[in-house]
């Protein structure tokens, strides 16, 4: 008895397929139901996109691979005509008509082919797809908050929640049985290492930046021959994601109407959610330079601010882009240095990051550490880093990017709660480089420990997600960036947080200690007084590195650092573990939750002389 090859089994022994594994498929299909095609992918004997782009040929349509295309949509609602999971769904349009991707069931093969043969003139608008491309295609839809999820989907947070909170969740249970059979002195001696190991590292790291910027230069004057009308400026686009912020409409309008930057060059776009009317009408009840514009972010999950930042990224116009939050007052001339910078620096400079300064420093005791915390990293640390060609953690505000650099590395990750911190490490990934450039944006600091720990505790989720996704291969990580800077951002993000998440737990045993419920063990052998002597040797040059930088980065910044200030700082770091701990615990329940800073808060906002 003959066996009839169909059409695209025949496409299939052209390219190379054993003829015996295709009649056995036909023979054995039918016993089970299902068609040759379906038996070979369910036996694993060919792919699913073997199969699917074999029936294309036969139908004489192109085959589109997985990842290669997205749905259209409107307002994040997908565009289709039949079943979502076998189309027809539009995915564009081609010489003026719309362009639509099938992915049939197999035993409809020969109805969809016998359908093209009576209408040959639709092929050109009909592409093949194998249904797991359906699917991924369904799941990340075609706004531009998916670019990255489509292109590089290893390197985004999209589906780091599970992996990562059950992985914490084992490390803590081995730990916990582990130690239930450890003596205590191990327990004290471990913590007193790990501590001291930590504040080492933190207290080196302070000293070292501090002397690096010792003498810096605090601003820097352009040149007057850039005043000139002369000058064609590049292309700049200001993003300012926005919501619920009507209350610091008038004010944010007034300070980037102040920008020195020609209007023919410079695009300015407000980004609100849809379903924010106060900030929306706020807007529009301003009078708006001709370079600003409103763009109204369609409903859509999650709502973060990496997710408008995304829509901001597919209407810029710019060559050059830049973040600006809602209390932001950034220096008229920043535009300029930074477009000065770039043109004096090479392609793989990728982005600039401005110096963040608080304004309100003496609002209260929580947002006076908070300004001299944001003086040490933003007027030390990444100055420090940036000499030594180390990638580090970008600001979420006046960071200036190339467009071209944005476009290559997937823009940002709309389900990482910190996509600035994300997006430096993923730009070091392509080879790219960042910079510091000097010009300050005043922000406000909140002013409530409400407010403070929501803002902390979404920082440290988003750094604890950065380093789930980041750590996924670490071998890959390393061979991006290199074993120097791969030993650099472990410190930097995992040293951070484990010496942040040791904190509260030093207190509580200190505070045990002093109301004697607990009795620390003391040394009893040689080792264990060195071992002692060097966990308080590595405590205090830790707080001493902090003590230097902080003073320092503070009379800079014209704080006016007190003795209090320093010796309370022990007491804001208890508050960063506590916000570190309720991060976990986020990470677990509400991992793309973004928890809304409330702006326009403060009581006194004094830009300082530098």
């Amino acid at each position: 008895m003959t066996i009839q090859i169909s059409g695209e089994l025949q496409v299939l022994l052209a390219r190379g397929i054993s003829k015996s594994l295709v009649t056995t498929a036909m023979r054995y299909a039918p016993s089970q139901g299902v068609s040759a095609c379906e038996y070979l992918v369910q036996r694993n004997l060919l792919s699913e996109a073997a199969v699917y782009s074999a029936f294309a040929e036969h139908c004489d349509v192109l085959f589109l691979p997985k990842g290669s295309f997205r749905v259209s949509t409107v307002n994040d609602v997908p565009v289709h005509l039949g079943s979502f999971n076998c189309g027809p769904i539009l995915v564009g349009i081609h010489s003026g008509k719309p362009v639509y991707v099938i992915s049939p069931d197999y035993n409809r093969f020969e109805l969809v082919k016998d359908h093209l043969d009576r209408h040959p003139e639709i092929r050109r608008q009909i592409r093949i797809v194998e249904p797991s491309a359906m699917a991924l295609a369904a799941e990340i839809m075609n706004s531009p908050a998916s670019d990255l999820e489509c292109r590089y989907p290893r390197l985004s947070a999209r589906k780091e929640g599970r992996g990562l909170r059950w992985g914490g969740f084992a490390l803590g249970l081995t730990t916990a049985l582990v130690g239930m059979n450890l003596p205590v002195m191990a327990w004290f001696w471990t913590f007193m290492m790990f501590m001291a190991l930590a504040c080492l590292m933190m207290g080196g790291a302070r000293i070292a930046s501090a002397v690096s910027t010792w003498h810096d230069p605090m601003e820097y004057k352009l040149p007057g021959s850039l005043a000139s009308r002369n000058i064609i400026w590049p292309g700049y686009t200001v993003l300012v994601p926005l919501y619920r912020e009507a209350n610091v409409v008038p004010e944010l309008v007034t300070s980037l109407a102040q920008l020195d930057y020609p209007m023919e060059s410079l695009q300015v776009l407000f980004l609100v959610e849809s379903d924010d009317r106060e900030t929306l009408n706020a807007l529009r009840g301003e009078r708006l330079s001709s370079a600003m514009d409103i763009l109204v972010v369609p409903d859509g999950y999650p709502r973060t601010k990496p997710r408008a930042l995304s829509y901001g990224l597919a209407e810029a116009t710019g060559d050059y882009i830049t973040v600006f939050d809602a209390e932001d007052r950034p220096e008229p001339d920043q535009l300029k240095k930074a477009a000065v910078m770039f043109a004096q620096t090479p392609e793989t400079v990728a982005c600039l990051q401005a110096r963040l300064t608080i304004d309100n420093a003496n609002d209260g005791f929580l947002s006076r550490q908070f300004a001299f915390e944001y003086a040490c990293l933003f007027d030390q640390m990444l100055p420090w880093l940036f000499r030594l060609g180390i990638p580090f953690p970008l600001g979420g505000t006046s960071n200036h990017f190339r467009k071209r650099a944005l476009d290559q590395v997937g823009g940002w990750d709309r389900f990482n709660v910190t996509e600035d911190a994300d997006l430096g490490v993923r730009l070091a990934r392509f080879g790219l480089r960042l910079g510091v450039m000097t010009s300050s944006t005043y922000e406000e600091a909140p002013v409530t420990l409400s407010g403070w720990l929501a803002q902390r505790t979404r920082w440290y989720k988003g750094w604890l997600q950065t380093i789930g996704v980041h750590m996924r291969q670490p071998a890959d990580l390393l061979r991006d960036v290199g074993p120097r800077n791969f030993l650099a951002l472990a410190a930097l993000f995992a040293g951070a947080l484990s010496l942040i998440a040791l904190h509260p737990v030093f207190f509580v045993l200190l505070f045990a200690y002093l109301i004697g419920l607990v009795q620390l063990p003391g040394p009893e052998t040689g080792v264990e007084i060195v071992m002692l002597g060097l966990s308080f040797g590595g405590s205090a040059i830790g707080y001493l590195g902090s003590v230097i930088a902080i003073w320092k980065a503070g009379d800079r910044r014209q704080f006016g650092p007190q003795l209090f200030d320093m010796v309370s700082l022990p007491l804001y770091w208890f508050f960063t573990g506590i916000a570190f701990y309720r991060a976990v615990w986020e990470l677990f329940a509400h991992p793309y939750r973004w928890n809304k800073t409330s702006h326009g808060q403060a009581r006194h906002r004094v830009r300082v002389r530098t």
